[in-house]
Order: structure tokens, then sequence, then C-alpha cells
């Protein structure tokens, strides 16, 4: 069996000899994607037996990227060949740092990118001629996080990656049933990135107060804001344990808060009330994450299970119903 080597490198410093090859495949296919070639975008470069059988195009931006294009020629298809491509660029660009990667893709192939960690933000408004089919915005929130469970999912399942990709869509809210557990911080971030990212009704969370590393993170802070925009009708639910720690400091998910009020209520634990010692998030009424103890990151996370969620939920409420709403940080010029 021919080895897939892949190969990546700045746009700028493409050879000539790769330019002619990856222009030979696009003058070959009538629909191949002209790659976008920016000064700061990779192109990475798939090859079996020393033939380039395809290219991907990347555009770098701070620690967010955009895969432009993506193309496997055709009588190289159904090898999984695309399928490790796209692996390879989320390994390359997750060990320079990048937090998050987006690309657009058509409906027909949403599964394909779904099963590898990308989720659909949006769909794409198309223009009147172009209306046969859906296109839509996905993005990967966590590409290192996600590379790292499939790791483990290969290999405590002891399945292949065809296996893999054809039956186990990881980090879904519709359909992924696995239960996770996570025991350190980043790992618990990633799933609060990963999930409350794909939230189309409800976001509920439970925090000690605004400093914690959750409320402080932009990933949360635009979820929170996609939420309001796709749904008016959209429940967000913020408890703080204290509302005092770390007020008059900036924060990106208070800030928001106090621009969409009607959206995003925040509530404090009362004195003399009991104050919860875990930490609870709830995503849709089916999604939750739950951390037992504040003073360490250990917990679950599942996506699908209507039964936990509605565990987390009950708690959640128990302690709502005691909360008041949060004058101190609706009062705050952050």
């Amino acid at each position: 069996m021919s080895k897939l080597t892949i190969q990546f490198y700045p746009s700028t410093r493409l050879s000539q000899k790769l330019e002619m090859d990856i222009q030979t495949l696009i003058e070959q296919t009538q629909d191949a994607p002209i790659p976008e070639t920016p000064n700061n975008s990779l192109i990475f470069v798939p090859t079996l037996e020393n033939k380039v059988i395809g290219y991907a195009s990347v555009t770098i931006q701070q620690k967010s990227a955009h895969i432009s294009s993506i193309f496997i020629q055709a009588n190289q298809q159904g090898q999984l060949f695309g399928f490790r491509l796209v692996l390879d660029i989320l390994d390359k660009l997750s060990k320079t740092g990048c937090q998050k990667i987006s690309l657009h893709c058509s409906e027909k192939l949403l599964g394909f990118f779904q099963s590898l960690g990308f989720i659909a933000t949006r769909e794409l408004i198309q223009p009147e001629r172009d209306k046969r089919e859906k296109y839509f915005e996905l993005e990967n929130p966590c590409p290192a996080f996600f590379l790292e469970t499939l790791k483990h999912t290969l290999r405590t399942n002891a399945i292949s990656l065809e296996i893999l990709k054809s039956s186990h869509k990881l980090f879904g809210l519709s359909y992924d049933k696995q239960h996770y557990q996570y025991t350190n911080k980043s790992q618990f971030l990633a799933f609060h990135r990963n999930m409350l990212s794909q939230a189309q009704k409800q976001i509920w969370l439970i925090s000690d107060n605004i400093t914690t590393p959750l409320l402080n993170d932009e990933i949360v802070r635009d979820s929170l804001l996609r939420l309001a925009k796709r749904n008016a009708k959209a429940e967000i639910r913020i408890l703080l344990e204290d509302d005092k720690k770390g007020a008059g400091h900036y924060n990106p998910t208070i800030e928001l808060a106090q621009k969409l009020t009607s959206f995003i209520e925040i509530r404090t634990i009362q004195k003399g009330a009991k104050k919860p010692n875990e930490m609870i998030t709830t995503v849709d009424f089916n999604a939750g994450i739950f951390r037992k103890d504040l003073n360490n990151y250990t917990g679950f996370a599942h996506y699908n299970n209507h039964l936990i969620a509605q565990r987390l939920r009950d708690k959640f409420e128990h302690h709502w119903q005691f909360a008041k709403p949060s004058m101190q940080l609706r009062r705050l010029s952050i």
C-alpha cells in the first residue's frame, strides 16, 4: 500500500514544480477550488509515491486559521486521504497555538467535517443563482483537544480511523453519546468552548466569580453572543457565588452581559444561603458539564444524555431560585 506523505509550505516559498503540479490538478478538474495564497497562508501538499494528489490552503490570523480550499484528486478519493489531510492541518496548526479553525462547506460535506470535530455555526447566504445547494460556515473551536480525544477514542475502542470516521462523530450535541471525563483546566475549558459554541436554545452555568478562566475566555464570550443573535428566546443564565471578587476589572463575558441585559441574566448567591461547591453547565437541555469540586478540575461532560442533563438542570435550578440579580455587576462600567 502506498504511503501518504503530507508537507506544508508558506505560500510565498512554494517551489515552481509544486505550483505547476497544483495548477495541473486544477486544470484537470472542472470544480477544483483555486487555493488562496496571501502572504499569511500555508499550502499543504499530499503526495503518493512523489506524485501530488491534492492540496489545501490555510490562512493564518493570530490564534485562528481559515481553511480556504481543500482538494483530493478524484481517483484518490474514498481512501481517507482527505480525512488524513485535514487531521494533519489540525495537528500542525494546533502545535503553533492556533485555538480555532474555520472553513466553508456545502451541505453534502457536513458529515465529513463533523467527523473531524467541526461544527456548523451558521448557514451562508448564497446568491440567487447558486441556491441549488446550501453552504455553511464551520469551525473547530479546540483542535488540539479534538485530536487528543480522537487518539484516545481510537486506542480505547480498538477501532480504525475508517470506522471512527463512519460511526464515531465526536463532540456533537445531537449525536455524541460518549461519557467524557476530564482532569485538568485545559480540558475543562475545551469542553466549554466546543459545547457552548453549538448552543441553539440555552446556556446555564455556575461559576465561583468573574475571575474564573471560563468567564475570561473570548471563545466562551463569542458563543454567548452567537446564541443571543441566533435565538431571541434563548435562555442564558450565569450564577455566581461571589459577584464582588474581580469587579472593576475587564471581563469579556460580563461586558457582553451588560450590553445584552435582555438576553443574559446574572444572579449571585445571597448571604446566608448554601453555596454550591460544584460548577455546573447545561446546554440545550441535553448536554452538560459537571465539575464536582471548585478546588480542582475534575468532572465529566455529556453531549447527548437527557437524563444526566436533567439532573444537572435540577441542581442549577435549586441554587438559582435562591439567588438574586447581581446589581454589583449591572452597575459596573467595565
